[in-house]
């Protein structure tokens, strides 16, 4: 009986898996030169509360909590956000020097992480520190290129990226960037940009595709530099592009490659006409992992796969077949809407498999992330999480995705009790447990222990996991008589 349940579950759920994979078939795997290791690919996003004066994330969300978690589902690869201003500042004569205190903060939680089974931990910046004795009109200022002031610029990243890697000395990813290429001047923009202006006002001060292309480059280049300085075996992964427009995408990666082969780069000081440090056309000396953030809101499609093909091909195209990749931002927004969850556990997993079956140098897919963020002042960034936030009602109460990840990274014999560890004892009320143990109607909320039981039981039948459904609710009736399945 044993055998014939396991054989039941592992049927099931190999429907779910597949189910939306099945017209693209014909769809050919891109080859591939380079050594893949794919033992770390469930990779995951979160930004605890490390330090007081960064707040990236609802209330409750701590560092101990997020480390545990990740240990229960199983994550191998974590991406935490560290910008170089939260660890870094210029003393009183312009030295750079170390925030000792928040460092010491983040490598706790970097222990934390190894401690719960996290084997690769990638730091990423999102923000550049400026030249000491400038001062520029918005925080995602780059001076202007090919400056002096823009040179400092650059060294700068060096020096700091030397400094992290030297503190850091078992962390071997460093993305260096985010969504560079982000419309109306974002996440880069030139000198005069004023945030809360018009499109109108800020029009002039935005950078060309081209121009951002070649500040990433730049930026890769010198990052590298200086991780390479300290620690040969560190890895610059280049800032993830902003998808949203499909041919400026295009443009912005194939710019990126373009300035790389063109023999101009890296910028850097000319004496004389000589240049400071020799020219490269080699993608190695930039980076070691091309990245993309490929969202999409429901079933994965033919030509999804076909956009992240021809995102690859631009690398073939440049003489840089087989370079490795990491997606270090992939998820769903889900609007507190219980049919989005329900969708969004049916699709996630069949086009994770999809894509890396498809371009099989993917390396590892980050999760974007692990808990809701009611505070944000983005509607869909508030419900990317796969597990609610402290704030709200039920706590962190994992979505049926939480449990499509986990059975699908640690096989259908994982066990989801302990991803309920930190739900609330509110809501359902519809049932409740009277004094004879019994479940009652009409009464406002229920015990945590039936809280966590009817919770998860939804969960499994969103996947429609009926195996294991049918074997959690019988462990139910045992302990509990009865059960008024209306509720489901």
């Amino acid at each position: 009986m044993r055998k014939r349940y396991h054989l039941i579950l592992l049927l099931v759920l190999n429907v779910v898996i597949v189910k939306a994979v099945l017209y693209d078939v014909n769809l050919p795997s891109q080859s591939m030169t380079n050594e893949v290791d794919r033992s770390n690919m469930f990779g995951l996003q979160e930004q605890p509360r490390i330090c007081d004066n960064i707040i990236r994330c609802d209330s409750g969300v701590t560092p101990e909590i997020v480390a545990e978690l990740c240990g229960t589902l199983g994550v191998k690869s974590f991406r935490l956000g560290m910008n170089l201003s939260w660890v870094l500042e210029f003393n009183n004569v312009g030295v750079l020097t170390y925030k000792n205190e928040n460092i010491q903060k983040f490598r706790a939680f970097e222990t934390l992480l190894r401690q719960n089974g996290v084997q690769n931990i990638m730091l990423t910046n999102t923000a550049y520190m400026y030249p000491y004795g400038y001062s520029r009109s918005y925080w995602t200022v780059v001076p202007e290129l090919g400056s002096e002031l823009y040179v400092k610029f650059l060294k700068q990243i060096e020096q700091s990226y030397k400094m992290i890697a030297e503190v850091f000395t078992d962390v071997t990813y460093f993305e260096v960037g985010n969504e560079l290429n982000a419309p109306r001047g974002i996440n880069l923009c030139k000198e005069g940009y004023i945030g809360g202006a018009t499109e109108e006002q800020n029009a002039q001060f935005l950078f060309t595709t081209s121009e951002q292309s070649q500040i990433a480059a730049d930026i890769c280049y010198y990052a590298n530099r200086g991780i390479k300085s300290v620690n040969p075996n560190g890895k610059v992964v280049t800032p993830g592009p902003y998808m949203g427009n499909k041919t400026e995408l295009k443009a912005y990666l194939n710019t990126f490659y373009e300035h790389i082969k063109s023999g101009y780069l890296p910028t850097c000081k000319l004496d004389s006409g000589v240049r400071e440090i020799p020219y490269s056309i080699a993608p190695s000396d930039y980076f070691e992992y091309l990245n993309w953030h490929p969202y999409i809101q429901g079933a994965y499609t033919a030509d999804w796969l076909a956009m992240n093909d021809s995102l690859y091909q631009i690398a073939i195209d440049h003489d840089d077949a087989g370079r490795k990749i990491l997606i270090t931002e992939f998820g769903y927004y889900d609007s507190y809407l219980d049919r989005r969850e329900k969708l969004i556990a049916d699709v996630c997993v069949p086009a994770i498999t999809a894509l890396t079956d498809r371009l099989k140098n993917i390396e590892a897919v980050y999760i974007f992330k692990m808990f809701n963020s009611t505070t944000s002042s983005s509607m869909t960034e508030q419900t990317y999480g796969i597990f609610d936030s402290p704030l709200q009602s039920l706590g962190m109460r994992p979505k049926p995705l939480a449990l499509s990840l986990l059975y699908h990274y640690n096989g259908v014999n994982a066990n989801p009790d302990s991803l309920y560890k930190y739900m609330k004892s509110h809501s359902c009320p519809e049932i409740q447990p009277s004094n004879n143990g019994y479940i009652n109607e009409g009464t406002p909320s229920i015990s945590l222990v039936q809280n966590v039981w009817v919770c998860k039981l939804k969960a499994l039948r969103d996947l429609h996991v009926t195996a294991i459904w049918n074997f959690h609710y019988q462990i139910l009736i045992m302990h509990q008589k009865k059960l008024i399945l209306k509720y489901f």
